[in-house]
């Protein structure tokens, strides 16, 4: 039932049944921005270990060009990523562009398929980075449009772990794949995962847009325009208002620290992509599926995230970041020193990618203490724009100047830049970061704070209801988010959407 506020005019709605409410369900949304996480990151990480073997054998080139093919990545998140953010402005379906971006990995993935020529494959490489930043641009906005403020955190946090899946399963398994399969057997890999996580954008229902259609179908085309209207207007508004909020939030140290310490973090692991498989390809001989299992040690201790993020609530981000740029700078000399003995190389990767870890985990930390203490309630999306702006400023220079270094001077220059890159951003640590102290103040002003609220811009003078009356199916098997328990008690009257997401949850 689709009811005007302050109305008691009503349109009814197609029933869609248990398939229809599944579709709509929050749940199922925060799974599709789940799986494109998943995706964009496996495809990011695929292409890691067979990267060089596509350079030697395809174009005849060296690392430079190995830097350059990676860091194009990043140039399609940046370019796209403002594109993306006005495309989301002209629609009043958010799922709409993030198709129109999941075309472009489809392309990509056919082009690095039949490609030869170097500039074929650098168009490819951008398109998986135009892919990427539709998800980060519109997923995570799309999360915000149907989780309430109370639950925002936590189903942030539940999509991003197909971020962290991507990133360890993707160099291991593109090396597999590749040694196994052939070529073109990880990008047949990608093709299906993203035909798959086509299907499930495509399959959102959104609820203004459904209000947009009801009105069209009942005839009132001037209420749908006027509904569309005010969806764009109201979006366009939300995006110039960030646009003030970015330098509000620049202006605090904490948050320019943690802008600089992640770029620096980003440029140390993206340079390692094009460098260190050349290295233990050319030093050990090794295939493409036991350089992506070499790089599992850098991936696999990113799982150990919680650790640090324990020791930063205790100790402060200041002493965790610090102890984590020391241990991780010289594990990355080590590596440097030790560049004959694969048995090393492994164990030194586990250490850097463990403290690597624990550098990035306090820093997620601080940039919500930002938020929250400078009173800007709504300010974390931007606050994480930022976060991700440093992060691909970083694996954008990182691999084509460690590309260059290890091309010019060998495997040990490279170590010796990026660790000092890890030492350079000491001292922002010491002088911006927050420590101990600043962490109980943090929590003095926490208990002071109201759970952030969006703006309610994007409220409809139309709600929707939904009844389960009639309907024989268990709400188990709808899929219904909200409904269980006592709530069950009460399925035969209309249950507002509001209600549901109060109570929105993922089992």
């Amino acid at each position: 039932m689709l009811r005007r506020s302050g109305s008691k005019q009503s349109i009814t709605l197609k029933e869609y049944g248990c398939w229809g409410r599944l579709r709509r369900s929050p749940n199922f949304i925060l799974f599709t921005v789940f799986l494109a996480l998943f995706v964009d990151m496996a495809t990011y990480g695929i292409i890691v270990p067979i990267i060089p073997f596509i350079v030697s054998d395809k174009i005849s080139g060296g690392a430079t060009d190995t830097g350059l093919l990676l860091a194009m990545y990043a140039i399609g998140i940046l370019l796209s990523s403002p594109l993306f953010g006005i495309l989301g402005d002209a629609f009043v379906s958010r799922r709409i562009p993030m198709l129109i971006g999941l075309v472009g990995m489809l392309i990509s993935t056919v082009l690095f398929m039949v490609a030869s020529n170097f500039y074929v494959f650098l168009a490819a490489r951008l398109l998986q980075g135009v892919a990427g930043g539709s998800v980060w641009t519109l997923g995570l906005a799309l999360i915000t449009d149907v989780f309430p403020a109370e639950v925002l955190g936590v189903q942030m946090g539940k999509a991003l772990i197909g971020y962290t899946l991507g990133l360890v399963m993707g160099p291991p398994l593109g090396g597999m794949l590749y040694e196994h399969g052939g070529y073109q057997a990880p990008f047949i890999f990608i093709g299906i995962v993203t035909l798959i996580d086509f299907g499930c954008r495509a399959l959102i229902i959104e609820e203004r847009e459904e209000i947009v259609k009801a009105l069209k179908l009942q005839g009132k085309q001037s209420e749908a325009i006027e509904e569309k209207a005010e969806v764009v207007a109201a979006r366009k508004k939300e995006r110039m208002e960030e646009r003030t909020s970015f330098w509000k939030l620049l202006k605090n140290r904490r948050l320019v620290g943690c802008v600089i310490i992640t770029a620096c973090n980003a440029f140390v692991f993206s340079g390692a992509e094009p460098t260190v498989p050349l290295h233990l390809a050319k030093t050990f001989d090794l295939t493409s599926e036991r350089i992506g299992l070499v790089f599992m040690a850098f991936s696999l201790p990113t799982l150990t995230a919680p650790i640090s993020g324990a020791l930063s609530d205790k100790l402060g981000a200041k002493v965790v970041c610090f102890v984590s740029l020391l241990l991780c700078g010289a594990g990355v000399i080590a590596t440097g020193i030790f560049q004959n003995s694969l048995t090393m190389i492994i164990l030194l990767f586990t250490i850097v990618g463990i403290t690597g870890t624990a550098i990035l985990t306090p820093i997620l930390g601080e940039l919500s203490a930002v938020v929250r203490t400078t009173g800007s309630g709504d300010g974390f999306a931007r606050a994480y724009a930022m976060f991700n702006m440093a992060f691909s400023i970083g694996i954008l220079v990182g691999p084509v100047i460690c590309g260059i270094v290890y091309e010019r001077h060998g495997f040990r220059a490279i170590t010796c830049v990026m660790a000092g890159t890890l030492f350079i951003a000491t001292p922002v640590v010491l002088l911006w970061i927050g420590g101990a102290e600043q962490k109980k103040q943090d929590l003095t002003k926490y208990k002071e704070y109201e759970a952030f609220r969006r703006p309610e811009i994007l409220r409809s003078k139309y709600s929707l209801e939904f009844s389960m009356s009639g309907v024989s199916a268990s709400t188990e098997e709808c899929g219904l988010v909200g409904f269980g328990g006592e709530k069950a008690q009460a399925l035969s009257q209309p249950v507002s959407r509001d209600d549901i997401l109060k109570s929105a949850s993922m089992d």
